[in-house]
This record gives C-alpha cells, sequence and structure tokens, in this order.
C-alpha cells in the first residue's frame, strides 16, 4: 500500500511567513511622518484643499469594488511583492534624506500596493485600481505641471474676458492678473482664474467616470470636457464681474458674492459633466454593451492547491519590516526637529508690510530717467502677486521696466508667468551681481515669442526679513539637486517679494547694453529693498 501525500499547507506557507498583520501596521506607521507634513502642506494649498473629499471618494470606491471581488483570495507574487516592498524603501529612504513629503506619498501609494498584492494578488489589484487612481489625484505632479497648467487657463480666461469686454464697451487694461477700470482696479485672483474649481473638477469626474465604470477614453473625453466648462465657467465670472463694477460699481469678485458664485458654478460643472457622461452614452450605446458578470470561481479544496515556489526566504520579509521600522524612526526625529525649528521661527516678530503701501521710485536712477505711466513706449510686465508695481525707465533707445510683485510664499520662478503667455526661454544663467553682493542672488533670462520679440529679463526674490532667496536646487555645491525640487511648498516658508527688469525689442539686447540693464537692475532692487525693510519693520 502506497503512503498517503501529505497535503501542502496553505495560507502561510505558500507565502513570506516574514509578513505578519503585525508587520503590516509596523510597515504603515513608518509612512506617518512623512504623511503629516504632507496633509499639512496640502491643506496650506487653497486648490488642493478638497483633498478628504477625495480620501472619502476613495473608500466608497474600494467598498464598493471589494463587494464584488471574487472569493477567496490568493496571495500575489512574492516575487514582485519584494520589488514593491523595495521600491517603496527606496523612496521612503531618500524621503526622509530629503525630508520630501512628496516623494513620502509617492512611497505610501506604492506601499499600499505592495500591502493589496501581499493579501490577494493581482486580482485585489484590478479591483481597487479604480480607488488608487483617485487617490493619486491629491500628489502634485512634479516641475509644477499643475501650476503651469492653471496659469495657461488663467491667461486664456483673461485675454477672452478682455476681448468680451472690448464687445460689451467696457473701458479696461490689463496688468497681468489685474483688470484696470477707470480709476479701480480688479484682482483676478487664483479662484477666479480656475486654480481652485479646476483640480476638484477634475476629481469629481474622474470619480464619476470610475463610479460609474466607464471605459478609459469615455472618461478621458469627460476630463477634457470638464477643462473646458471651467475655462468658460471663470470667464463668465471675470467678464461679469468687471461689467458690474464698471456699470453699477458691484464688486462680486470678493466676499461672499464670489463664494456664492463659484458653489454655484461648481455644481453646474457637476450637472455639466453628468450631462456629458449621458451624451457619451447615448453615442456610443451600441459600442460597448454592458456584459453579463462573469460566474465566480468556485472556491478550490486545499488538495487541489499546489504549492508555489518561494523566491523570498523569510529572513527577507524580517529585513524589510526592520528597515521601515528604522525609517519611521529616524522620520519621527527628523520631523520632530523640524516642527521645533518652525516654533521657534513662529515666535519671532512677526513682520507686517502694510497693504496700501506705495513704493515711490525716484525720476532718475543712474542716467536711467523715469517715464510717465501715460507714455506708447510702455512695455508689457507679467506679474502674479495680489499687489504689483511698476515703473519704467529710459536711458537712450533701451527701455526698462522694474516690477515689485507681492506676495508670495517661497522662491517664486516668474519665467513660469512668461511662458505662460506666449514666451519661451532660451537661456537663463545666475546673474553674476557686483562685488559685494555674494548674499543677493538673481536669475537672468533670455527669452523670444512668437512674434518675434526679445527679452531680457532680471528677477530675485526677498523674504520678508530682507533675506534674498536663491532658487530651489540651484545651489552650487548642493547634492540631490534635482529631487529638491519635487518638494512641496512648505507651509511655514517666509513671504516673499519679487523684483525683476524687463528689456524687450525685436532685436536680441547687446551685450554692453545687458551690462547697463544689469546695473540699473542692481541699483532699482537695491532701492526697493530698504523700501521693503523700512516698511517690514516688526511692530511694537
Amino acid at each position: 500500500m502506497q503512503p498517503s501525500a501529505s497535503v501542502p499547507p496553505t495560507g502561510p506557507a505558500d507565502s513570506n511567513p516574514g509578513l505578519t498583520v503585525t508587520s503590516f501596521l509596523v510597515v504603515a506607521l513608518a509612512y506617518v511622518p512623512l504623511l503629516i507634513p504632507f496633509f499639512i502642506n496640502l491643506w496650506s494649498r487653497p486648490h488642493y484643499q478638497f483633498f478628504p473629499l477625495a480620501l472619502a471618494g476613495a473608500l466608497f470606491l474600494a467598498w464598493t469594488c471589494l463587494k464584488e471581488t471574487p472569493r477567496p483570495l490568493e496571495p500575489g507574487s512574492p516575487l514582485v511583492n519584494a520589488v514593491l516592498l523595495a521600491l517603496s524603501l527606496v523612496l521612503l529612504g531618500a524621503a526622509t534624506v530629503l525630508w520630501s513629503p512628496w516623494l513620502g506619498s509617492l512611497a505610501a501609494l506604492s506601499g499600499l500596493i505592495a500591502i493589496l498584492w501581499r493579501i490577494g494578488g493581482q486580482r485585489l489589484f484590478k479591483s481597487l485600481f479604480p480607488a488608487l487612481l483617485l487617490l493619486a489625484t491629491i500628489i502634485p505632479p512634479p516641475l509644477a505641471i499643475d501650476v503651469r497648467t492653471v496659469q495657461h487657463l488663467r491667461a486664456l480666461a483673461v485675454d477672452w474676458s478682455s476681448l468680451l469686454l472690448d464687445l460689451l464697451r467696457v473701458t479696461h487694461s490689463l496688468s497681468g492678473n489685474v483688470i484696470e477700470l477707470p480709476g479701480q482696479k480688479l484682482l483676478v485672483d487664483e479662484a477666479c482664474s480656475g486654480n481652485n474649481s479646476l483640480l476638484i473638477t477634475l476629481a469629481s469626474c474622474l470619480f464619476y467616470g470610475l463610479w460609474r465604470r466607464r471605459p478609459a477614453w469615455h472618461i478621458a473625453v469627460c476630463l477634457v470636457s470638464s477643462l473646458g466648462f471651467v475655462l468658460l465657467g471663470n470667464l463668465t465670472r471675470i467678464v461679469l464681474g468687471a461689467s458690474l463694477k464698471f456699470h453699477y460699481g458691484v464688486d462680486i469678485l470678493k466676499g461672499w458674492p464670489h463664494e456664492l458664485i463659484g458653489l454655484v458654478l461648481f455644481i453646474g460643472y457637476v450637472f455639466l459633466i453628468m450631462s456629458m457622461d449621458q451624451l457619451l452614452v447615448f453615442l456610443s450605446a451600441p459600442s460597448y454593451p454592458q456584459p453579463p458578470p462573469a460566474p465566480a470561481p468556485a472556491p478550490s479544496s486545499p488538495a487541489d492547491r499546489q504549492p508555489r515556489p518561494r523566491r523570498v526566504v523569510p529572513r527577507f520579509g524580517r529585513a524589510m519590516v526592520c528597515s521601515f521600522a528604522l525609517l519611521g524612526a529616524a522620520g519621527l526625529g527628523i520631523g520632530w526637529t523640524h516642527y521645533h525649528r518652525a516654533k521657534l521661527e513662529a515666535a519671532l516678530p512677526a513682520p507686517v508690510l502694510s497693504k496700501q503701501v506705495a513704493f515711490n521710485m525716484p525720476d532718475e536712477i543712474g542716467d536711467w530717467k523715469r517715464l510717465s505711466p501715460e507714455s506708447p513706449r510702455l512695455q508689457k510686465v507679467e506679474t502674479l502677486g495680489v499687489y504689483s508695481q511698476i515703473w519704467h525707465y529710459q536711458k537712450g533707445d533701451t527701455v526698462a521696466s522694474v516690477a515689485l510683485d507681492y506676495p508670495f510664499k517661497g522662491y517664486h520662478d516668474v519665467t513660469v508667468c512668461y511662458t505662460a503667455n506666449g514666451w519661451s526661454v532660451v537661456g537663463r544663467v545666475p546673474c553674476p551681481g557686483q562685488p559685494g553682493q555674494a548674499l543677493m542672488p538673481a536669475a537672468e533670462v533670455q527669452m523670444r515669442n512668437d512674434v518675434g520679440q526679445y527679452g531680457s529679463l532680471w528677477f530675485s526674490s526677498v523674504d520678508d526679513r530682507g533675506r534674498w532667496l536663491e532658487q530651489p536646487g540651484q545651489k552650487p555645491g548642493v547634492r540631490y539637486g534635482f529631487l529638491r525640487r519635487f518638494r512641496l511648498p512648505a507651509k511655514d516658508f517666509p513671504t516673499t517679494y519679487q523684483v525683476q527688469v524687463l528689456v524687450t525689442g525685436y532685436v536680441p539686447l547687446p551685450p554692453a547694453e545687458q551690462k547697463q540693464v544689469l546695473d540699473f537692475f542692481e541699483q532699482a532692487r537695491l532701492l526697493l529693498w530698504r523700501r521693503l525693510f523700512e516698511q517690514n519693520l516688526p511692530k511694537p
């Protein structure tokens, strides 16, 4: 009589016994020190304050998908799980060393995918993919892609609104994000130009499409349509606000009217998205009929299960858990250090700049003479701050425009404003500065636009304590400078002010004249810096 074959054990035998429920908890806690500042930073950015709704939507999608996931769940390949855990560990290590909440969010997302793969393999991952995709919407893209997109939409909204205001015979002029009416100014702030409503509208459209189980092309068409809805909505708000202000003196771009109109527009966006969804369903109904639900596979008995070859030794799981625990402890220490330093800086007297302050520039700066604001030779300077002041000076045939723009949070790269309005950057170098001004960094940019104009731009940023800032990741000798560009703006970044000088023409500026404009820029920003310092003295 032949001896009966032993039944292979199920559950832990075909997976890594080093990864238990306690191990999952340790790995999850390792992300907490970086996720806390990540969500704090998101809340400090108005256009990402919808993230609690996105988290709730992701949980709802996960709940609805889990109800339809066939049982029983089988763990995924240990090798794939090991690769995902290793990737998450590397990202978490880099995020901890650089203290980058953005990288920490990517590490947490990859770690969540690794845990799902460990529990249910490819089946569970595919089932919960819609929830993971919605979670990814609260992670800002790198290289300020979201900011650049908003800037392009702002430029379109402001330019088109100017055309409509001309048709409505509303006397106005544009200066960056400011619509100047006779004797008054309208600030086309970020909320009015689509910064706040755009991302939440796109996230809502994505949630609706995933919830209704629409195909990928269907969701893509709805997302593109949402961009158009937001653009038209903000165009309507700008034109209506400027018209009412011009004819009746009623300002609907501030206070509760502004908030009410924003809410009404968002509700309108949702209805338009649902209408577009139904239109696409009607037009493509024959192309993708709803398939009948697939029958759930019959559960297999323990005798039918084949043991999986173990490719990951048990010690690997324990080593990974220990590594995550060490990184979590290091993150707690580094996070406490940042928190303590932020408390010390917050305890310092806060400088205050009056919003009504006027920065008077002299009639002459060296050999440069100030022009009248009504001069027909004035050139367009791109500004983004809530408050902006521009002066124009001339020396020979060269007209240089100097602008002060504020407030910002941290370093602001003004080239984003210019590229969003048709300029292309053809060269950028650190400004050499003058002898004895090594602590006053600046940037020199050469640009060109589609109409054949050349632009020479010099700009720098100074914070409210009089310290000149350098572009993040561009300091000589700083390691990992490229990765530093992927940080989220911290909530405790100082308020900053930007000084820029612009010269445009249909031929490139000769080197000799560039040197003259550079000298003018250095003198102008020193004058403005002294004025800022006088205004920013801490109040007793």
